[in-house]
């Protein structure tokens, strides 16, 4: 009978400790798991690539992309607390830590060199704005507060245009921007990220700045987390940089394998099919403090923000991935 008891007891013991171990590796499991938000653009595409060729389950790190319609919806989901991560702007990032959510960038999407991440002042098919100084004295469709609106008026400063003289008319609906500039109804010109812009230009709209011609870089896309994830889940922030860095990679290095998923990922127009071109990405960076010091005295210039938060605040330096 005390032997019955006594193996009763272990048998319990083992149990327990397998319950135990269950609840470990499904606390680790949903640990490892992070959701990412994303937006149908070119800037999203390792990530994609990531999720396509199991990037993501090579290296530990399992990831689920959200993808949504607007940036404000993404915004909102991140204020929400219903994701970890996401594919963003440094602008949106600021406003989100005013916010009180604490987030930094581990990665820089498009944007390390002054050839990532195009964006084009375009006017009317019906107007004769063709060169940047042509655009004093006349408006430019933009949308108040965001990346666009900051990036007109760096190329204002850049090229020493009098931006006093330029109006700013605030139409935030991109493909009403650009159905708008195409008639050349309320504004004769307007700035228009990637497919959008080199649709435009296809319809006869003229390129009056290019910024991939400027000789520098204004814009930076990046990848968020949580300073939470960082500090509790950096092991599986880290495989994620593995994965995202190695879908970079292998981005540049086949173009051709992944054109498809570029084409829907991006939202290319049909007219634009046989001239888009993947972006060429750039592994392993973060912001440089000047760019990012650019973008919060913005900010604070605007009255968005009271005062900038620092560098080191707002980007993590100290991934092994970086």
């Amino acid at each position: 009978m005390r032997q019955y008891h006594l193996s009763r007891i272990i048998f319990m013991i083992v149990i327990l400790a397998f319950i135990s171990g269950c609840r470990e590796d499904t606390k680790m499991t949903k640990h490892s798991s992070l959701k990412i938000g994303v937006l149908r653009i070119d800037d999203s595409l390792p990530l994609y690539v990531a999720e396509k060729d199991q990037l993501f389950q090579k290296y530990g790190a399992y990831v689920e992309l959200i993808e949504f319609g607007s940036a404000s919806d993404q915004s909102k989901a991140m204020e929400a607390g219903e994701l970890d991560g996401m594919m963003t702007d440094m602008i949106v990032q600021n406003l989100i830590k005013k916010g009180g959510i604490d987030v930094k960038t581990i990665a820089l999407a498009l944007g390390a060199t002054e050839k990532e991440g195009r964006f084009l002042v375009i006017s009317s098919p019906h107007s004769s704005i063709v060169e940047p100084k042509q655009l004093v004295g006349q408006s430019v469709m933009i949308s108040e507060n965001t990346m666009m609106d900051y990036l007109i008026e760096q190329y204002e400063r850049h090229l020493k245009l009098d931006s006093s003289e330029i109006t700013k008319i605030h139409l935030p609906n991109l493909s009403l921007r650009v159905d708008t500039v195409l008639a050349g109804k309320e504004a004769q010109a307007a700035i228009l990220p990637e497919p959008l812009a080199s649709y435009a230009v296809a319809q006869g709209a003229n390129i009056v700045i290019d910024d991939t011609t400027l000789g520098e870089n204004f814009s930076q896309s990046v990848i968020l987390m949580t300073q939470k994830n960082i500090t509790e889940n950096r092991a599986v922030i880290e495989n994620f940089l593995r994965a995202y860095n190695e879908a970079i990679k292998q981005l540049n290095q086949h173009p051709e394998k992944y054109f498809e998923l570029a084409l829907k990922v991006a939202n290319v127009p049909e007219i634009l099919k046989g001239h888009y071109a993947i972006p060429v990405f750039t592994p392993n960076c973060v912001p440089a403090q000047e760019n990012v010091e650019r973008i919060s005295d913005w900010l604070v210039s605007r009255g968005l923000l009271d005062k900038a938060f620092p560098y080191e605040d707002l980007v993590e330096t100290s991934l092994e991935e970086q």
